[in-house]
């Protein structure tokens, strides 16, 4: 599975290949360059996607978790459920 560092590092050698083609004339580099700058985006979205999916289930958790321990007057649970949500929150938050 790509991570968005990889994709970071895709995005920035492609721009370098972009630009020393553009200077040099040579379209081969430059294509090449805007290929793996396309491919390096394509990696950081979909890492973001995974990484927003997995907040989303872990919100979910956090919420049944939040709930069960307030019906079945758990605070220990009910303080769990609480703090994943928050954590998911902010992984989201993170991942925009």
């Amino acid at each position: 599975m790509a991570s968005r560092t990889s994709g970071t590092a895709d995005k920035i050698a492609g721009s370098a290949k972009d630009t020393i083609g553009s200077i040099t004339s040579d379209h081969s580099l430059q294509a090449e360059g805007k290929a793996q700058h396309a491919s390096g985006t394509a990696q950081d979205e979909t890492k973001k996607s995974q990484n927003r999916t997995e907040a989303a289930g872990e919100g979910l958790m956090g919420h049944v978790k939040q709930v069960f321990g307030a019906v079945t007057g758990n605070d220990s649970k009910e303080a769990e459920g609480r703090t994943q949500r928050t954590k998911a929150d902010v992984k989201d938050k993170l991942n925009q």
